[in-house]
């Protein structure tokens, strides 16, 4: 790719080194993502913002795409994007944003927005919904229209995380009635699963629309950091971790399979230990290109041995794995372990000059 990003002048080369890791293929190097503080960040602390007090400064904290977008570019001009880092900018507003579509009220934090419960009869519940004028909705739209319209070249636009069908439903029934109901009544609970996917599907292929003009033809998920030439969404089920096998396999894996009808370069979002038992269902999708790994609050880093054996699963079947949680000193053991093939790490250095170091070393560390 030839075009420049004006808070990362080597692009187009990242843009190569993504290509290669989708045909689980190697330009020059293990493909890795480090941040770093700018000189001028180190030399100067950022200016303090005063504290969000009112329900309206949290709300426009979250929503107000103009305020958004100049956090952003304040945080892009004081950072050093190196290697496959990029800048990039979305609404984040949790997530878990599709479940306020269907009535969960939001609360507004300063560190995170919050989805409540609102369906107290999933028999009963009408899933026809005037999408596009529930809550949260045209914030959605109009926001990743704002960030494509000042794009000018500067950043990559990431899509807002909606959340997947069955995770935004454990917000909108409660985690445990949503279990129960998976016992009880499970005609209903995979209803609300489908009418659910139904508008996955249709908002990512809007917000695909607006965004392509400033992702090269592609799309990104900007906290992984990837990036692909194509549909590229993020897939999860956080609430999987309590259900069993069987039940992965009855409601989700239905799900994943209807994500995957759009998302050509999909990428499972797998987070923590709890999450290991559906491993196996995972892999046998042939259609899914990647699984992300996070280890969890208090388990080991991403680095640990415990681990080792579960990417090297992940590598065996063909699926590139994505390990964004990487501490510098994991990186040479990790590279030593496993296939650089279809490998993506994300790290972060103390310094322009230590990151730079670090990527000549990959180098080196490299291996098919």
């Amino acid at each position: 790719m030839e075009r420049t990003v004006q808070y990362k002048d080597d692009w187009g080369k990242s843009g190569e080194r993504f290509l290669a890791f989708w045909e689980r293929e190697i330009v020059d190097r293990c493909c890795i993502a480090v941040y770093a503080p700018s000189a001028e960040a180190l030399s100067s602390p950022p200016p303090t913002a005063p504290p969000l007090q009112t329900e309206e400064e949290l709300r426009r904290y979250w929503l107000d795409p103009e305020w958004s977008l100049q956090r952003k570019l304040a945080w892009f001009e004081r950072t050093f994007h190196g290697g496959e880092a990029y800048p990039a900018t979305t609404m984040c507003v949790g997530a878990s944003a599709m479940a306020a579509f269907y009535g969960s009220p939001v609360e507004y934090r300063a560190d995170t927005a919050w989805f409540h419960p609102a369906i107290d009869n999933l028999e009963t519940f009408d899933w026809d919904v005037d999408i596009e004028n529930a809550p949260l909705y045209r914030e959605t739209i109009d926001n990743t229209r704002y960030f494509a319209q000042e794009c000018r070249g500067r950043y990559l636009v990431g899509l807002p995380e909606l959340g997947s069908a069955t995770d935004d439903l454990s917000l909108l029934r409660g985690m445990q009635p949503l279990v129960y109901d998976m016992i009880e009544s499970p005609d209903a609970v995979k209803r609300g699963i489908a009418a659910l996917v139904d508008t996955w599907l249709r908002v990512h292929r809007l917000l695909f629309d607006i965004a392509l003009p400033c992702n090269d033809g592609g799309c990104c998920i900007p906290w992984m950091q990837t990036w692909a030439p194509g549909p590229h969404y993020q897939m999860s089920c956080d609430f999987s971790t309590v259900l069993s096998p069987a039940m992965f396999e009855e409601f989700i894996i239905p799900e994943l399979q209807r994500y995957m009808e759009i998302n050509t370069y999909s990428v499972y979002h797998w987070d923590g230990p709890d999450e290991v038992k559906h491993l196996d269902a995972l892999l046998e999708l042939k259609e899914l290109k990647a699984i992300q790994w996070t280890p969890g609050a208090g388990q080991p880093p991403t680095g640990s041995p415990r681990w080792i054996p579960l990417y090297r699963r992940i590598q065996a079947e063909g699926k590139r794995l994505i390990l964004p949680f990487v501490e510098m000193n994991e990186v040479e053991p990790l590279l030593a372990q496993l296939s650089s093939r279809g490998l993506f790490l994300v790290t972060s250095a103390s310094s322009e000059e230590e990151a730079r170091d670090l990527l000549k070393k990959v180098e080196k560390w490299t291996r098919a």
